[in-house]
């Protein structure tokens, strides 16, 4: 049995805006585009759709993707164990007609061949996935199981003996024949190219790769009524912000109840705190893992407030209200998510950035 690869997510290149609204192209039909992608291309499609689909619809443990030559006919994988015993095989064929009989013999041969000498254990389901769907008279035979195999064997030495392996002729020997003969074809499938399309919008990779525009509204945010774990950083200097501001030293925010402005404000700090942590869950929602479109943005706001954060205040309430200011203001572009950012947003990662240690409202060299 051979040794799993190891599994690896789509690879995401860099979003932009455009890319969020437009995609690879602007007027281009998804069903058209399909058409245009490389080969390469059309596999990772599929890798996506299985990995941002299937994998909660079917439970799938594992999805991977055997890239270039070697991959014994096998182009996508989706293991339904950790081992990779059970599994389905996901055949790419990204040709510019629908899928014909003799397209796809030698991959039935290649399918034969590897099982019967245990390179791999069989599918339990072997589906082609293609750009243009499957012709009538494979989906016929595909159909009929019996009907697959006679014909299967038929064009054996046409189509596979000379092409399922560089370094063998693969003839029909007794035993591989009886082997053939006995082969459950039932295991074969199709996908039509609309309906995973269709299936593909429902993923984190649908946006940056068709675009149109983010296919999900943002959640509302929700504030805690308590402050979480997760806030004490920023919140531990808000309240250095209020003591420095009044010259009296608060330990906790229940000590800001006799002093309104500030209460009120350590209130609206928190709205805003959340408001941007549900911008990070949307992106953890809509885009690939890998876009890092929060931390790029986290990252133009630092760059657009740091020379006010550096500028001198009578206190650090006083830096808090002109640097959360400056944040509101500031044009930001080239993001993936700036077409869903708002004001509010912009304020919030100022706290953000304050619990990551970035942004201190007191400074402590003074």
């Amino acid at each position: 049995m051979e040794e799993l690869s190891e599994i690896s997510k789509p690879k995401v290149q860099s979003l932009t805006n455009q890319q969020i609204l437009y995609g690879m192209a602007i007027t281009i039909p998804a069903i058209e585009l399909l058409t245009l992608f490389s080969d390469a291309d059309f596999e990772r499609f599929i890798q996506e759709w299985a990995t941002g689909y299937l994998i909660e619809i079917v439970g799938y443990k594992k999805v991977y993707r055997n890239a270039g030559a070697g991959d014994k006919g096998r182009d996508v994988v989706a293991c339904h164990d950790d081992l990779g015993e059970k599994w389905d095989c996901y055949q790419c064929k990204h040709y510019d007609h629908p899928l014909t009989p003799s397209d796809v013999w030698v991959e039935f041969g290649k399918l034969c061949y590897y099982t019967f000498h245990r390179e791999f254990t069989v599918p339990q389901r072997y589906i082609f996935a293609t750009s243009k769907g499957v012709g009538p008279l494979l989906k016929s035979y595909i159909q009929n199981p019996e009907q697959l195999k006679n014909n299967l064997i038929l064009n054996w030495e046409k189509h596979c003996k000379n092409k399922i392996t560089d370094t063998e002729v693969v003839e029909l020997t007794e035993e591989f024949r009886k082997y053939v003969e006995k082969f459950d074809f039932k295991i074969v499938g199709f996908l039509d190219p609309l309906e995973v399309i269709e299936q593909h919008r429902k993923t984190p990779y649908y946006v940056p790769r068709f675009g149109g525009g983010f296919n999900k509204f943002r959640e509302q945010a929700i504030t805690p009524d308590e402050v979480q774990e997760s806030e004490l950083t920023y919140v531990t200097k808000l309240l250095e912000a209020y003591s420095e501001d009044k010259g009296v030293t608060f330990n906790h925010t229940d000590e800001l109840t006799s002093y309104s402005i500030y209460k009120n404000h350590f209130q609206r700090e928190r709205i805003h705190y959340h408001k941007a942590q549900s911008l990070a869950s949307f992106e953890r929602d809509t885009l690939p893992e890998g876009a890092n479109a929060f931390a790029k943005l986290k990252s133009s706001v630092y760059m657009g407030v740091i020379d006010t954060v550096e500028s001198d205040f009578s206190s650090g309430f006083a830096r808090v209200k002109e640097v959360t200011k400056t944040a509101r203001s500031l044009q930001l572009s080239g993001n993936p998510l700036i077409s869903v950012v708002e004001d509010d947003d912009r304020h919030g990662i100022c706290h953000h950035l304050a619990n990551d240690g970035l942004i201190e409202w007191v400074s402590k060299n003074e």
